[in-house]
């Protein structure tokens, strides 16, 4: 009992992931990427698991408390790859977007082009 009450007490004071911003290759130095081609290069290197969704605790937050949303963030469109939508035979990706002094849900479709201002938010582990 004592070894399960020690493991829970060990989730409950872990911190929160560190996130991160991640960018593919081709969009670094003005270069871009469709949405449809980052998603496979996401998934064939094992990211796609670690990237956030509109569920996320952390996310919540920020579209409850516009204040905690990290200052560089702000001017970027940050891309929560596990909410996606789809309409008329087309996918939309969720991203947050600072406007108007709060933190927005965006929606962009996967045919796209992502540039260096459109990272991906993955735990870091």
């Amino acid at each position: 009992a004592k070894k399960v009450a020690d493991a829970l007490q060990a989730i409950i004071e872990e911190p929160t992931p560190k996130l991160i911003l991640f960018l593919h290759p081709k969009q670094k130095d003005g270069g871009w990427i469709t949405g449809v081609d980052f998603e496979k290069y996401l998934k064939s290197e094992g990211l796609y698991d670690r990237t956030l969704s509109l569920e996320d605790e952390a996310v919540k937050s920020w579209l409850r408390e516009s204040a905690t949303y990290p200052e560089e963030y702000k001017g970027k469109g940050i891309f929560l790859w596990r909410s996606q939508q789809g309409s008329d035979g087309r996918r939309y990706v969720a991203c947050l977007v600072w406007r108007g002094g709060k933190v927005v849900v965006g929606w962009s479709w996967l045919g796209s082009r992502w540039d260096g201002s459109n990272p991906v938010l993955l735990a870091s582990s």
